[in-house]
């Protein structure tokens, strides 16, 4: 029996990234200068940044998976992948998480899309009009096929637990030069292969208090 592949949300760590500061989930912006891990500097876009941690586990009964992230997104905008990052390097830049020596990559995957919509619904919610889950698998560098990792891979990638900044960006899908107002945004997390999944929504505003 594979065990759940066991991933838990947090709070963005590395701040500095893209120029992005403390507890800046969501934000909007211009084009700005060239970034390169950003594929989409030269278009109007939002940032989505959120944290994540894996915990220390056997992944007993699990040979191989690939690792999902599905996102609510408004139906008339296109997301796209940043690597994962695990510490800020020079400059705006950061420091890639590295799975068997190579950056983790993603690839859009339209079943990872289907996949958290079923999850989201069977709980009895609606996907709001005009919003959609974009959904990704990790992939190889070039971005065109599913990477998949094997146990003894993810095991020595994760070793006594990794804490992990993700970033993406929301661009228009038919380009357009209009700025995109931030919106909140729900993620889900999941694998290929042990059928964990865990949704969170992301707000605008990190709420600490009463407002």
């Amino acid at each position: 029996m594979t065990e759940p592949f066991h991933i838990h949300p947090r709070l963005p760590a590395i701040d500095g990234i893209f120029h992005l500061g403390p507890n800046v989930l969501i934000a909007g912006h211009a084009a700005h200068e060239r970034i390169a891990e950003h594929l989409h500097d030269h278009l109007p876009h939002m940032h989505i940044r959120y944290g994540f941690e894996i915990p220390v586990q056997s992944f007993s009964g699990l040979d191989a998976a690939a690792l999902e992230v599905a996102m609510l997104v408004k139906a008339e905008h296109r997301v796209d992948c940043n690597p994962v990052f695990v510490a800020r390097g020079p400059g705006a830049e950061g420091v890639c998480w590295k799975i068997a020596g190579q950056d983790v990559h993603w690839v859009h995957d339209a079943e990872v899309g289907a996949k958290a919509t079923r999850g989201w619904e069977r709980a009895g919610r609606k996907i709001p009009e005009g919003y959609r889950f974009s959904g990704f698998r990790t992939s190889d560098l070039e971005e065109r096929q599913v990477r998949r990792y094997s146990r003894a891979e993810l095991q020595a990638a994760i070793g006594q637990g990794v804490r992990c900044d993700q970033h993406f960006q929301a661009t228009w899908g038919e380009p357009r030069p209009e700025p995109i107002d931030p919106y909140e945004v729900v993620i889900c997390l999941s694998d290929d292969a042990s059928g964990f999944e865990t949704f969170f929504r992301l707000p605008t505003t990190v709420a600490l208090g009463a407002c």
